[in-house]
């Protein structure tokens, strides 16, 4: 069973200490809680490359490597740098490197991880590998299978041969770390995707701006009766039922005196109380980030069916569709 689903999260995840010291790589544990940590607070990193180079590093304390490189292909004999760690300065992302004949290639080919705790064992070209002259002593890579971005390859380089082969619990770590390399790219991907196709939705005005919203979901300027069942509303809202009945009884009316001067004014309540549901769901969706399920019980939904119709009837668009065009903006 895979830890990982390649779907982005639309959650906010709480701070955790991401301190790739406070983990042990020797304890299983602690190793697929770094590991699950680094990948559900991706979104809150400045950049997807940060949340790599934390994963890989994470490879390196694990089976002592000196250097470790995801690189894409190009073409049949170029790959492209898409992160690295152990050595910055040498592998900078974007850089293009020859790995014609080199154990990097063999991954490819074989489409599965290659394991050589000592490189000289085998009958390869030299023994720099092609890795811009970087000594090669020892070699675990493995494949990261992208739905979205491709194949690519995830290698860990020593300089020097080990003692040992690597193990069984090596091999399986950098194949859960290629996996969480797979799923952070792709949540990159969907994200890219999603802000050309709001950008292209803003262009076409199917979708207002979050202003226009918020504009739209001002409470309403009323006053008498309507003003007083609006602050009524506002009390209630999140804390108790907002139906005609119980609002009328606060105000110390019957359910039918109530109706009756909302409409001398020409006010309906059902208008009233979806104004101020409206406002208050914005508010719920992108600041205080609430469930669907609880913002529908707060605003006093039958179901979560039902406020989502309303919402659908109020902009144009789902809850969660709303949340995520607009939660990056407040």
């Amino acid at each position: 069973m895979k830890l990982f689903a390649n779907d982005s999260f639309h959650q906010e995840v709480p701070e955790v200490p991401l301190n790739l010291d406070d983990y042990s790589m020797e304890d299983p544990v602690q190793r697929v809680t770094y590991l699950y940590r680094v990948v559900s607070n991706s979104g809150n990193f400045e950049s997807i490359n940060q949340g790599l180079k934390m994963l890989l590093a994470a490879g390196l304390k694990k089976i002592g490597a000196d250097l470790a490189i995801v690189s894409r292909p190009l073409s049949t004999q170029v790959y492209d740098v898409v992160a690295s760690a152990g050595a910055d300065d040498e592998f900078f992302v974007g850089k293009h490197l020859s790995l014609n004949g080199t154990l990097c290639e063999e991954v490819i080919t074989k489409n599965a991880t290659c394991s050589h705790g000592k490189v000289q064992d085998k009958d390869v070209h030299s023994l720099s590998m092609a890795y811009n002259n970087t000594r090669v002593g020892a070699y675990l890579g493995t494949v990261v299978r992208s739905r979205n971005a491709g194949n690519s390859v995830m290698s860990f380089i020593s300089s020097r041969s080990r003692e040992q082969d690597y193990s069984t619990e090596d091999v399986a770590f950098i194949e859960l770390l290629a996996e969480g390399v797979a799923c952070m790219t792709d949540q990159q991907l969907a994200q890219a995707q999603r802000k050309l196709t709001d950008q292209a939705m803003f262009a076409l005005g199917s979708v207002k701006t979050l202003d226009e919203y918020l504009e739209q979901a001002r409470l309403p300027e009323v006053f008498g009766v309507p003003a007083r069942v609006v602050e009524v509303l506002q009390r209630r809202i999140g804390h108790a039922p907002l139906s005609i009945g119980h609002v009328a009884e606060e105000l110390n009316l019957s359910k039918r005196t109530l109706q009756r001067r909302l409409q001398q004014m020409d006010v309906s309540f059902a208008d009233l109380r979806d104004q101020v549901r409206f406002h208050h769901s914005i508010d719920y969706l992108i600041k205080q980030h609430l469930s669907i399920d609880s913002i529908s019980a707060s605003l006093d939904f039958s179901d979560r069916t039902s406020f989502t119709n309303a919402f659908k009837r109020w902009t144009g668009l789902s809850p969660s569709t709303f949340r995520k065009l607009f939660r990056d903006y407040v």
